[in-house]
């Protein structure tokens, strides 16, 4: 737990480079699909490196491991894994090649929820 804390600052501080706001949890929760269904579809390109991909996948088997002391407590336990989920997600929409997140965005209709980025 507190690996995850030390390693969740470092990654947002290295993101957000000091314009990150931490985020509502339910603000977090309605993002989360909309991201799923992004990352999903990146995940699914070629285009995008290996290690990027390897990378998300360790995360959120890191966040979502059964050994957690967390989850143990009622309502906070989920609400943290899934806005650590939103944050992994938007790391790695943010660090995929530009031209292959526009295509994507364009192919599921996401310009209204998600900027185009410039290339």
């Amino acid at each position: 737990m507190i690996f995850r804390g030390l390693v969740l600052r470092a990654l947002l501080s290295k993101v957000g480079k000091g314009k990150y706001q931490k985020p509502g949890r339910m603000q977090a929760l309605m993002r989360l699909p909309t991201l799923l269904r992004l990352a999903l579809s990146l995940l699914r390109d070629a285009r995008v490196p290996m290690w990027q991909k390897g990378s998300v996948v360790a995360a959120l088997g890191l966040v979502m491991a059964p050994i957690d002391v967390v989850n143990y407590i009622p309502v906070v336990g989920p609400f943290w894994d899934f806005t650590l989920s939103v944050v992994i997600f938007e790391t790695f929409i943010n660090n995929a090649p530009a031209t292959v997140v526009n295509e994507h965005i364009i192919a599921l209709g996401l310009e209204k929820k998600f900027p185009l980025r410039r290339t």
